[in-house]
């Protein structure tokens, strides 16, 4: 059989299966749009789709035999009997006993399904018995081991994404803490701190001080090969310098829609201004404002996320947008 080369992104602890594999149940259905090209056969799909840790993994593998082997006269059919490396959690059947060798070719099926435990990279190796025809009659020869194997790789589950931060009621120049409380374990942190300094971190547990009085959004985004996540806390931090700010004026102020993507409307008691800065704290338009509601033209500006910095006679609050 030719080398094939077929990547499966899940993981398993190396588990060997006995002779003569079961019979899939339901049966599986080889793929019609897998085509042998180079004889001697084929395996599809080239590469797998990926599988994660925790999560069901099921998917076919169309088999279109090999007419020979090395050092080996034309085969009349071939027995997979084996396949060995497969991590624990994943199994395999197929779709018939033997896979006759036939002109014009005929594709036959293996199934690997199930739950994969952990991150990994596994070389696999088939087991196969050829057999040769002798006047009509199957003849078994030696077993023999096909090391193009499938690459079975298993991703970590994908994190899900939380914070805490202490304190998160203080005065300007004070550190807050920020600790990372995400779960499945990811290996990087991209923090956004509408009015923060800095306004944004790459570290998992930063510390970030805030100038102006206000209640602010804290966003973060955690990931790893598995996958992202991403959570928004809004009015988190409050900033109040003993003039006591009223956490209200959080509530009192709307921003819609959100995302937006050509203009944003602001409606808010008595407002005063609004600035709209990008996520390194830069101010990209601001206005003055004296009315309770203001209808902001955004279509100038890039997709991203920015902060919305809103000054009313309350107080000041900034929240964060997504342009898209």
């Amino acid at each position: 059989m030719k080398n094939f080369t077929i990547t499966l992104i899940s993981l398993f602890a190396i588990f060997t299966l006995q002779l003569n594999a079961q019979i899939c149940d339901p049966p599986c259905t080889p793929d019609v749009a897998c085509i042998e090209e180079d004889n001697p056969g084929e395996v599809c799909p080239l590469e797998l789709p990926t599988a994660s840790v925790g999560e069901f993994y099921d998917e076919t593998v169309t088999v279109i035999p090999p007419a020979e082997y090395v050092g080996l006269p034309v085969i009349y059919q071939i027995r997979i009997d084996d396949v060995q490396g497969l991590p624990e959690g994943l199994t395999w059947c197929k779709s018939q006993e033997f896979f006759v060798v036939t002109e014009p070719y005929t594709r036959y099926c293996c199934q690997l399904s199930g739950t994969p435990t952990t991150v990994g990279e596994y070389q696999l190796t088939l087991v196969i018995t050829p057999y040769l025809n002798a006047f009509g009659t199957p003849i078994p020869q030696s077993q023999v081991t096909d090391d193009t194997s499938l690459v079975v790789i298993v991703l970590p589950p994908a994190p899900v994404a939380d914070f805490t931060a202490n304190p998160t009621t203080t005065t300007a120049g004070t550190p807050i803490t920020f600790t990372d409380n995400s779960t499945n374990n990811p290996t990087s942190w991209i923090w956004s701190f509408a009015g923060g300094i800095p306004a944004t971190s790459t570290d998992q547990n930063p510390t970030v001080t805030y100038a102006v009085e206000g209640v602010y959004d804290v966003s973060l985004v955690v990931a790893n090969d598995g996958g992202s996540d991403e959570i928004t806390k809004s009015g988190y931090i409050t900033i109040d310098n003993g003039t006591s700010i009223n956490e209200s004026i959080y509530q009192k102020v709307k921003i819609y829609p959100n995302p937006a993507s050509q203009q944003i409307t602001i409606e808010a008691d008595e407002l005063i201004s609004v600035s709209i800065l990008d996520i390194l704290g830069k101010v990209v338009l601001s206005l003055d404002a004296n009315s309770t509601k203001e209808v902001i033209d955004i279509s100038g500006l890039g997709k991203a996320n920015y902060f919305v910095k809103i000054t009313t006679t309350e107080g000041e609050i900034t929240k964060s947008i997504a342009i898209k």
